[in-house]
């Protein structure tokens, strides 16, 4: 895998989020176009119910990449680093503990059984049932996150002889959750033969979509924009992005800079409205971070 130049793939970034000229008055055909790709988008990344809550970090993300070579290996560290402060995330400093951890092993089902068997507390507190369904997950990548509750403060809710107990100072409400899921660490298990061809860019932001937010890259519709989701995926003689696409971007920017205490339905509006605004703005405002190296 070479280190950063992509060798077999070209992204036509103009075509991305390009708009044909309309008249004035197709213009609203237009936006109800792009309003309707984004709710569709939008809800194929986003798994939880109706009363539930969409989940995300919420502490500093130290990433760690392994199974590669060392300059691979701090070239993916170092894009994941890009990312995550691209999107408005904290970044951890140098030398911490990694919690959005990348491996890359030939084997993905033999590695994966090997981690329930040895490394079972990799899974957090998921049952057993939980962790057969990640296990059985199809194609060359597998992805989860750990979670823990947190309170309307962001204080870790703790359990108490089995009781949990929230202790906040924000009063009840019907409106807004008493509590929400807040990822403690996440990870991402890429076959080897999958990357063969990609770049260190192309291969990192893959692993920061699939960690940064509880995705599963099966439920995006084949006429679905463009996204560095399907770089695994893609036939060897199509054309794939060579890193995030402005819609992953600007649905990683939604999630991170929503408010914390929504329920899901809010969450996707509110996510929805980041990228409608990101979209307008892809020329003269913030676009995915620099395929550069830092």
């Amino acid at each position: 895998m070479p280190e950063e130049t992509p060798m077999r793939f070209m992204l036509l970034a103009a075509a991305l989020v390009a708009v044909p000229a309309a008249a004035q008055g197709d213009a609203p055909i237009v936006v109800t176009g792009v309003e309707k790709q984004i709710e569709s988008f939008v809800g194929a990344l986003t798994q939880a119910s109706p009363r539930g809550q969409i989940g995300r970090f919420e502490k500093a993300v130290c990433p760690g990449a392994f199974g590669m070579p060392d300059a691979q290996r701090a070239a993916v560290d170092a894009r994941i680093r890009t990312v995550v402060a691209g999107v408005g995330l904290k970044v951890a400093k140098a030398n911490c503990k990694p919690n959005l951890v990348v491996m890359v092993t030939p084997d993905k089902a033999a590695f994966l059984e090997a981690l329930g068997k040895k490394r079972y507390y990799m899974f957090g507190d998921r049952s057993p049932a939980e962790v057969r369904r990640i296990l059985a997950q199809p194609g060359p990548a597998t992805a989860w996150q750990i979670q823990a509750m947190v309170n309307g403060d962001g204080r870790p809710i703790f359990n108490e002889a089995g009781t949990p107990i929230n202790r906040s100072t924000r009063a009840q409400s019907r409106i807004t959750p008493p509590a929400r899921p807040a990822f403690m660490a996440a990870i991402v298990v890429v076959e080897s033969k999958a990357i063969e061809g990609l770049s260190t860019t192309q291969l990192a932001d893959y692993a920061a979509m699939r960690a940064l937010a509880r995705i599963d890259p099966a439920r995006i519709d084949a006429s679905a924009p463009s996204t560095i989701l399907r770089v695994l995926d893609a036939a060897a003689d199509s054309e794939v992005p060579v890193t995030l696409t402005q819609w992953d971007f600007s649905f990683l920017k939604g999630l991170y800079s929503s408010p914390s205490n929504l329920y899901a339905p809010s969450q996707r509006s509110e996510i929805g409205r980041v990228m409608e605004r990101e979209m307008e703005r892809t020329d003269g405002g913030k676009t995915p971070p620099s395929n550069t190296k830092e």
